[in-house]
């Protein structure tokens, strides 16, 4: 299911973000795979990448 596809129901709400946000489920760790450099927003100047979760919201 592509996310154009995707039923409005499974659309990410603000509650879904506040409380993926307050999880801390958007701090990554210093480590990068290749394959995660899409969902990355930035990197912290301590080395810790922050995960951008509007990207990563998508059902299979």
């Amino acid at each position: 299911m592509s996310p154009s596809n995707t039923p409005a129901s499974m659309a990410a709400t603000s509650q879904d973000i506040e409380m993926l946000l307050a999880a801390q489920c958007h701090i990554g760790s210093k480590n990068l795979q290749v394959h995660m450099e899409p969902y990355l927003w930035k990197t912290r100047p301590d080395g810790v990448n922050v995960i951008n979760i509007g990207k990563t919201w998508y059902v299979w």
